[in-house]
């Protein structure tokens, strides 16, 4: 009986068998024990990464249909929309200040002191308040009544916050909603970010232009609703003759402090636009109009996608636009 030694490689393992030829035998003799148990040992781990991603996978993907099924969202939904944080300013105490007494919307940023108040005082009008420490004034946008004017607050330590007056709940129609901040004078913000507003333009003024401050951390923050955390703009606008349309959803997980908006049409001289939420009128008219109380939560309910729609009537040149805000967290 003859026998033939050779050295056998397979996977990486290395063992000594022989051959009988004189039979269909082969016999392991030697195999590389510690060779073996590392490849074991790297086999198993790699079973146990598999093991943890696929759980990983499995979870999430329960999360993910859980959520869709139940509506768990945290965010609301809108087509040609862009949302921004609310920032509660540090200098706020947890007695009732100036502001927190008189303030709603406001857009406000904090720089080192000390600033100069007599030079803030000369950009602003109707100065209303001034002590040696802060001055509260108007400022007088261009093209807009002393209605749109927003009011503004510098303290020598730094501060500076413009803002519109808090909504009167008994009486809504004599203060201004979120609507009220858009300027559809520069229509260029249908280009997102969406920047110009009665507030930003304020603070550009008095922070940037006059006190040569930069505006690089300014933040919103609505006094009248301080647990409010986000702010939605969603717009859209539609040429003579033609109808856009938008998208928006909120879920039911939401609390809605306000639901605004303002529209705008380039055509004055006539009735020239007409918003609607689906098949409720919100605003037929002309020219730049806002509001806020027109949209009730049976009108705008949770849960569901509401078409939003702007239609420009067919005159030479008309163009319409819309834009609608929500106030939430």
């Amino acid at each position: 009986m003859k026998y033939k030694f050779r050295l056998l490689e397979w996977n990486g393992l290395k063992g000594l068998i022989t051959t009988d030829y004189g039979k269909s035998n082969i016999h392991l003799i030697s195999i590389n024990v510690s060779l073996c148990k590392e490849r074991f040992e790297m086999n198993r781990n790699w079973i146990r990464i598999g093991s943890v991603l696929a759980t990983l996978l499995l979870v999430s993907s329960a999360l993910y249909l859980y959520s869709l099924i139940t509506g768990q969202k945290s965010e609301a939904y809108a087509e040609s929309s862009q949302e921004f944080p609310l920032a509660r300013p540090a200098f706020l105490g947890a007695s009732a200040t100036y502001l927190e007494q008189e303030a709603g919307i406001s857009y406000y940023v904090n720089t080192t002191g000390p600033l100069n108040l007599n030079t803030a005082k000369s950009a602003m009008i109707n100065i209303e308040n001034v002590t040696s420490d802060y001055v509260i004034g108007s400022l007088a946008p261009s093209g807009f009544s002393s209605d749109d004017y927003p009011h503004c607050f510098v303290h020598k330590d730094g501060w500076i916050v413009v803002y519109y007056l808090k909504v009167n709940l008994a009486n809504p129609g004599t203060t201004g909603w979120l609507g009220k901040i858009i300027d559809w004078s520069d229509r260029s913000q249908i280009s997102f970010p969406i920047i110009s507003n009665l507030l930003y333009d304020g603070l550009y003024h008095i922070a940037t232009q006059t006190l040569g401050i930069s505006m690089t951390n300014a933040k919103y923050y609505h006094f009248q609703y301080p647990t409010a955390t986000k702010l939605l703009f969603a717009m859209k606008h539609a040429s003579a003759g033609q109808t856009a349309t938008f998208n928006i959803q909120i879920p039911d997980t939401l609390i809605i402090h306000e639901r605004s908006w303002s529209c705008y049409s380039i055509t004055t001289g006539a009735i020239s636009y007409t918003f609607k939420i689906d098949t409720t009128q919100i605003s037929r008219d002309r020219g730049r109009h806002y509001g806020g109380p027109e949209i009730t939560e049976i009108i705008l309910g949770p849960n569901i996608f509401h078409a939003v729609s702007i239609s420009a009537d067919n005159y030479s040149g008309n163009i319409a636009y819309v834009c609608l805000v929500l106030l939430y967290h």
